[in-house]
């Protein structure tokens, strides 16, 4: 038997479940007039369709209804999906602890329900596990927990900078502190049973809190020196060195929600000696990643997020890794996106990603794990995205931004 994993960043899907404009929430207004209800009644269509095309058993999606609006995200699927998929849900009084209006959700094909016998993981289960990996003084509690400590370059304290706030979501960390960061949108583990084997598929979509207004500036003035040909005046510099402080910022902080997840797949390593554990989502480096990356930061954050070689066991694979060369063709990209930072990089990048653990993967997987992940599993669905959105006349109006990558999971034929 052969089960489909899915991640798929919908672009601003919880607005348009609203019938709101597909943009930030502070900004969306109601969609009022009869042309542009047509439309919304189109892409949600279109995106049951894209979703038909892939066949997801298991389907991440970033970018959903907010917390407080699951029921718009079940209707879709008893209307638009027709029921095929279920959406995963906590039990009340058990938070997600997201905040803002883009929620990660998990649907589950309904067929595969009694297989997978899926639950989302209790947010307080991973803190624990994260305290306890992040443990440097036997003496002293850990490191990490709802929250974690932080600094940056140029550190300016008392300067913390206030989350924004669009009334939906769930309440901020109270008491938040200057030196401390947490999960904006906290990840969510789907936890399935499979054969009585424990599988953990953590949907991710990590928060760069570096925007446009930011950037955009700064981008400006660099193309204009970099056509113009001149050194930038006293004030231009002064710009470009103001987005670099706070693109960094962004960066690092960003580095340590990867830390965070890393010590949860650290700590199911303590658990037991071979965890099935698969990483999924949009993992939204930011904008400039290559400059920052080399100027400043000196790593990536999948290489974070992979860990550390030296530790093969521990070690990620990426679904991607041997799919998408074809010639001078690289299929691995999952958004276009001109880059205000660096204008002249190829605007397909690659945003979106599956990993997963060693013991998925090779002849002898079903030796300690009910699933195998086979060679040349992984693809980014460009076929159906491309089908889905023939009948749309402005690119703008498409499903999604993003395309959706899948991996193919063979399940060991004993247990299916």
């Amino acid at each position: 038997m052969k089960l489909v994993l899915t991640t798929w960043n919908l672009e601003w899907f919880g607005q348009l479940l609203k019938g709101h404009d597909r943009t930030i929430a502070t900004e969306a207004k109601r969609v009022t007039s009869a042309a542009g209800k047509r439309l919304q009644a189109l892409q949600k269509a279109q995106i049951a369709e894209e979703i038909r095309l892939i066949g997801p058993d298991i389907l991440c999606i970033q970018e959903g209804p907010s917390t407080g609006q699951a029921r718009l995200l079940q209707a879709f699927c008893d209307e638009e999906l027709a029921g095929e998929y279920v959406p995963i849900l906590r039990p009340d009084g058990d938070r997600y602890y997201i905040r803002g209006a883009q929620g990660i959700w998990f649907l589950v094909k309904r067929r595969r329900l009694d297989l997978l016998q899926p639950t989302l993981l209790p947010i307080p289960k991973w803190w624990e596990a994260t305290e306890r990996q992040s443990r440097f003084d036997p003496a002293q509690p850990g490191e990490h927990g709802a929250t974690w400590p932080i600094n940056h370059p140029a550190y300016k304290p008392g300067r913390r900078e206030p989350e924004p706030e669009d009334e939906e979501g769930e309440p901020l960390p109270p008491d938040l502190g200057d030196r401390e960061h947490f999960h904006y949108r906290h990840p969510q583990t789907l936890v399935c049973r499979i054969g009585g084997k424990r599988v953990d598929f953590v949907g991710v979509h990590l928060k760069s809190k570096f925007s446009g207004e930011d950037y955009e500036p700064a981008g400006r003035i660099r193309r204009a020196l970099r056509l113009e040909e001149r050194a930038a005046s006293e004030a231009e510099a002064a710009t470009i060195a103001a987005a670099e402080q706070k693109a960094v910022e962004a960066r690092i902080k960003i580095s340590t929600e990867a830390e965070d997840i890393r010590y949860y797949i650290d700590a199911r390593f303590e658990d037991e000696p071979f965890p099935a554990i698969f990483l999924l989502g949009d993992m939204n480096d930011g904008v400039g990643k290559e400059y920052f990356e080399r100027r400043y930061l000196f790593h990536d954050l999948i290489s974070n997020l992979q860990g550390d070689v030296f530790f093969a066991r521990r070690f990620l694979n990426h679904a991607l890794f041997d799919y998408g060369i074809d010639g001078e063709t690289d299929y691995r990209w999952t958004v276009r996106f001109l880059d205000a930072w660096e204008p002249y990089r190829d605007p397909k990048i690659l945003l979106d990603h599956i990993m997963f653990t060693q013991s998925v993967v090779g002849e002898n997987a079903f030796e300690h794990s009910p699933i195998r992940v086979p060679p040349h599993a992984g693809r980014v669905e460009h076929a159906a995205h491309n089908a889905a959105n023939v009948v749309f006349e402005r690119s703008e109006d498409q499903t999604s931004d993003h395309r959706p990558v899948s991996v193919d999971i063979e399940v060991d034929a004993r247990v299916a």
